[in-house]
């Protein structure tokens, strides 16, 4: 009786049974099970899955999947863009060339057993999604069906290929992103930005602040001149023979700074602001958003900024860096200054919040345009389309790349990039869930071990060909691994884990390198499987 109430309640509403589903998703995912693992926000996936299985009214619709998909690939493309971009230009192409090899070697075992007979075409590509678990080529794989002309038996072997293999291929995933995590060293490098520190350097050769600024990338903030007067710097501001200045970078870079300038000083000038103040402010003015800091003369305006803060990560600061809607930029300044730069940054939090929606709204439309277009290929008689979630990946990246065009600005607040893709990730898994729960049951008494079997090796032998080739590439440390794992199965649910268990940064720029190619090749792959 009170399963059947609940269950009536909750066929009453699709919103009830959403925020039902990813509220005892929460619940599941912040229980403690042995080793200290937690499901965290892919507990929502499999909470979605008990209940789709409980009764096929209980799906929730297409459209709130592909919205929490597109809200998700869209921010974590703006995020990544730059990374991405410059990522090619380092160790990305060796970590794409392994994820594709691996992925290509699953390819190819399912063609052959559709080939020979062992499965069919449309089990074999939903199989092929499942294991992959990747949801937008399902849904190019069942559009490529339709439009065919295959029977809705053939289509429906499609979606329940995906149902078994899917939540198999979740837990498997997450098992091992746990054993590898398990694995790292306590002693092993990490890739995180360094937190920049400030030192104090007495001149022994005299020269220009703009000419070692560009030369070791700190910044200078303050000056004291041999008569004990202290100012601020710019890059004009001559350095002479016995002054003494605070220099703020990585260490790295205080080190060049040290050869170009003198000797660490014994003085407390960098602790010590003797008459100046250092004061936090919001970046919220658009007209500075997307500029570099040495074009910005801020000391015209009283100040210099001497740290960014993106996010939780205080990031190193260099004339060259690049401002972004959000960041919290730390300034020496004097109390009489201090109105005039909060005027000039902007300081406004509502202004920063409300700021974007726009631009992010008209990003989304170009996404979804770039997704309706086709792509002709050799030996497909229906042309290839990337979807909404790949179109919106491809508008991200190319958006996030330039940052603004005029008056747009592409780049989010990090909190409302961050809040939005959650809201993606949790949308996404409950919907996701509900459909590969439906056919479940029937599918697997039929042919239940094999698929299941099937489903494994595809997932544990893809991961554990990845890893040997990362590890043949000399691509080792646990964060690159994992980050490129996450980013190879295209799976939010693998990279929440994933996050709380290694460092995020690295996580996130592996990740970010293969996620785009993997995307778009699946949804490639699995049309051409559909051919065998």
């Amino acid at each position: 009786m009170i399963l059947d109430a609940l269950l009536h309640w909750l066929e009453s509403s699709q919103l009830l049974r959403l925020f039902f589903i990813i509220a005892l998703g929460y619940l599941l995912g912040d229980l403690r099970l042995p080793g200290n693992f937690r499901f965290g926000v892919a507990a929502v996936l499999f909470v979605g899955i008990a209940f789709g299985a409980w009764s096929p009214t209980l799906r929730l619709s297409e459209e709130i999947q592909s919205l929490g998909l597109v809200l998700f690939v869209y921010c974590i493309g703006l995020q990544a863009a730059a990374g991405f971009f410059s990522s090619l230009r380092r160790d990305g192409l060796a970590l794409n060339a392994a994820m594709l090899l691996a992925l290509l070697t699953v390819f190819g075992a399912f063609w052959l057993l559709a080939r020979h007979g062992v499965l069919s075409p449309d089990l074999a590509a939903g199989l092929f999604c499942g294991s992959m678990t990747n949801t937008l080529a399902l849904g190019a794989a069942t559009e490529a069906a339709q439009h065919a002309g295959w029977a809705a038996d053939s289509v429906d072997r499609i979606v329940l290929g995906y149902g078994v293999a899917y939540p198999l291929a979740i837990v498997s995933v997450l098992l091992l992103i746990q054993w590898r995590a398990s694995r790292a060293s306590p002693t092993e490098p990490t890739t995180a930005p360094e937190t920049p520190t400030a030192m104090t350097i007495e001149v022994t050769r005299a020269t220009q602040a703009g000419l070692v600024m560009a030369e070791s990338g700190v910044i200078l903030t303050r000056l004291r001149l041999l008569d004990n007067s202290i100012h601020l710097i710019s890059p004009s501001t001559e350095l002479p023979v016995g002054a003494l200045v605070v220099a703020v970078g990585t260490k790295a870079k205080l080190r060049t700074a040290l050869a170009a300038l003198g000797l660490e000083s014994d003085s407390r000038m960098h602790v010590d602001h003797d008459g100046y103040e250092l004061k936090r402010f919001l970046v919220s003015n658009r007209a500075l958003v997307g500029r570099r800091l040495g074009d910005l003369a801020v000391e015209t305006h009283g100040g210099v900024v001497s740290r960014v803060r993106r996010g939780d990560v205080e990031l190193p600061v260099s004339p060259e860096t690049v401002l972004q809607l959000g960041d919290r930029v730390r300034v020496v300044t004097t109390r009489e200054r201090q109105d005039e730069l909060a005027k000039f940054f902007g300081d406004s939090l509502t202004m920063a919040s409300e700021m974007g929606y726009l631009s992010f709204a008209l990003g989304i439309v170009a996404g979804l345009a770039i997704g309706q277009i086709p792509f002709p290929l050799p030996g497909l008689e229906n042309p290839v389309r990337l979807g909404a979630a790949g179109g919106a990946l491809i508008a991200a990246l190319i958006l996030g790349r330039l940052g603004r065009t005029g008056p747009f600005i592409w780049q989010l607040t990090y909190g409302a990039n961050l809040s939005l893709r959650q809201l993606g990730i949790l949308l996404f898994l409950a919907c996701v869930g509900t459909k590969a729960g439906g056919g479940l049951v029937t599918l697997l008494q039929d042919d239940g071990l094999m698929l299941l079997a099937l489903s494994l090796a595809a997932t544990v032998g893809a991961h554990a060909l990845l890893l040997g080739l990362l590890w043949l590439f000399g691509r080792r440390t646990t964060p690159g691994m994992l980050g490129v794992m996450c980013g190879f199965q295209t799976q939010p649910a693998a990279l929440s884990l994933a996050a709380s268990r290694t460092e995020v940064g690295a996580l996130n720029a592996a990740y970010a390198t293969v996620y785009p190619l993997a995307l778009i090749a699946k949804i490639v792959l699995v049309q051409l499987l559909l051919l065998a």
